[in-house]
């Protein structure tokens, strides 16, 4: 707002002309007893009482209903603020007390604290000024909008930032815009933090920013800080303690899983992420570098919540262990105890899978760490593959056999429904080793001996977060027994085959070597 009315340091401007215009009118009989309102040769007037003598320190109400006040030397004030006793008033350049107005002084006279040109004042109906600190004044600004501005004990109106005491003892902070605005700034603005003298306003002062930054004071105008807002339309933002908007990840706000290793660590805790230039907090997925991670490292899938944002399962929150498992769109994902959303080939039971090249090495970590998920709706230790291929990223295999293949190698798996890998058993006349993968020969029938027992696939069950073997079932194929199998991974089930030149005797998939018939 541009006020209106600025101070005039020429008092000798007024003229005659225009103050008696205004001052009441005396006849002759009046004049000659020497009372009154009289007037120097400079222009100035006083006033003198029914015994001629000047009325000094005090208000006079003119005929034309007007007060004037008469200072310490008993000439009018004029352009000028007026302390009468625990009062401020103000004074225009005819002597009139104003009201319902806005009036300023230049701050020559260190009239306030503030490092502000111009100190302006509001003078309400009466004509007193505005001053009681930490209370809100609801007052139209030239527009006819209401605003609210805020002023000290001394009648000034405060700009810029600002600490206010609200009735709980403690303080909300508002921005006030520059000397001549002095209103309560709302909404969304973009501002230079607090520097200099201001800096006390910071709830941490040794936090650097580089020039301007988004802040918001909602409706109110309250300043948010350490903490959330959600506009109408369902976007949600994050400020900092300092009340700065933040981009990119938030600071870890959760405690971690204490089954994970790296549970001391301040650092490792359930995060958000902020969008880099809009601020708005990102739900549903995101690609990006891990959080609190070097500046140009290799980014990963996270999921974050629909509802407050926080990354599924980071710090373990989610599980039973370390890994977790969400069903997003209809499809299963795992993910580790940092967020990120797993890839390839893991087994978090006791198989050993080697060096597949289908596990990435990101992801070793995950051997033998046990169950998938949190309480009843846990998956059990086993085997899993989360798909590698780029249109179906992250996907849980489920219910069906799979080839892989990966720069010249290859496997095939079959896939339980709920996800887990067949290990050591029979599948369809086909026979899955201890690391999930399908036997199967290079060209033609091959001879395999078997280096465990292998289980029709009907007995391998899930019990207490395990896969297990039914009580009293036993093995098709019993350790040290031999299987034909051939380069599709079909198992011969019974009759004879002769392989390499020998003999074979096959019952119930068992292959015994015919003896020789010299």
């Amino acid at each position: 707002m541009n006020k209106r009315i600025r101070q005039s340091v020429a008092v000798g401007m007024i003229t005659l002309l225009s103050v008696s215009a205004v001052l009441p009118a005396f006849g002759e009989e009046e004049a000659e007893k020497k009372r009154g309102w009289q007037q120097e040769e400079d222009g100035r007037w006083f006033y003198l009482d029914s015994n001629g003598d000047r009325k000094t320190d005090t208000w006079i109400r003119g005929t034309d209903r007007n007060h004037y006040y008469l200072d310490e030397d008993g000439y009018m004030a004029t352009d000028t603020i007026i302390e009468n006793g625990d009062k401020i008033y103000y004074v225009d350049h005819r002597g009139i007390r104003v009201a319902n107005r806005w009036a300023s002084q230049s701050n020559w006279d260190n009239l306030c604290d503030q490092e502000v040109d111009t100190v302006w004042y509001y003078l309400g109906a009466n004509g007193t000024a505005k001053r009681r600190e930490n209370h809100a004044y609801h007052i139209r600004d030239e527009a006819g909008e209401l605003q609210k501005y805020f002023f000290d004990s001394d009648g000034h109106m405060l700009s810029g930032w600002q600490q206010i005491e609200n009735n709980d003892g403690n303080y909300d902070i508002y921005y006030l815009g520059d000397e001549n605005q002095g209103h309560v700034h709302t909404q969304w603005q973009y501002l230079i933090p607090p520097e200099g003298d201001d800096e006390e306003i910071l709830t941490d002062p040794a936090k650097a920013y580089d020039g301007y930054e988004m802040f918001y004071f909602g409706w109110d105008g309250k300043m948010k800080r350490s903490d959330e807002c959600e506009l109408e339309n369902g976007q949600r933002f994050g400020f900092d303690e300092n009340g700065v908007m933040i981009t990119g990840w938030a600071p870890a706000v959760h405690p971690v899983n204490p089954n994970h290793e790296d549970s001391e660590d301040e650092n490792f805790g359930v995060n958000r992420y902020y969008d880099q230039v809009t601020g708005i907090m990102v739900k549903g997925w995101l690609f990006s570098p891990d959080p609190d991670s070097d500046e140009g490292s290799d980014p990963h899938w996270f999921y974050c919540d629909k509802k407050d944002g926080y990354l599924y399962n980071e710090g373990g929150r989610d599980s039973d262990s370390v890994l977790g498992w969400k069903k997003i769109d209809g499809q299963v994902y795992f993910f580790d105890d940092h967020g990120r959303m797993v890839t390839g080939l893991i087994s978090t039971g006791g198989n050993d899978i080697g060096d597949s090249p289908f596990m990435e090495s990101e992801f070793d970590y995950l051997e033998n760490t046990g169950v998938i998920g949190k309480g009843g709706n846990a998956k059990p230790a086993g085997i899993y593959y989360l798909s590698q291929n780029e249109a179906t990223l992250g996907q849980m295999a489920k219910g069906k056999r799979i080839r892989l293949s990966l720069d010249g190698d290859s496997a095939t798996y079959h896939f339980h429904n709920a996800g887990w890998a067949y290990a050591n058993a029979l599948v369809d006349d086909r026979i899955y080793g201890e690391d999930g993968a399908m036997l199967e020969s290079d060209s033609g029938w091959e001879v395999f001996v078997m280096e465990n027992d292998i289980y029709d696939k009907h007995d391998i069950r899930e019990e207490d977060g395990e896969l297990t073997v039914r009580d009293g079932a036993e093995p098709l194929i019993k350790t040290g027994e031999s299987v034909i199998i051939n380069k599709t991974g079909k198992v011969k089930k019974k009759g004879s085959a002769k392989v390499e030149g020998v003999k074979y005797d096959v019952t119930d998939y068992v292959a015994i070597e015919r003896p020789d018939e010299d």
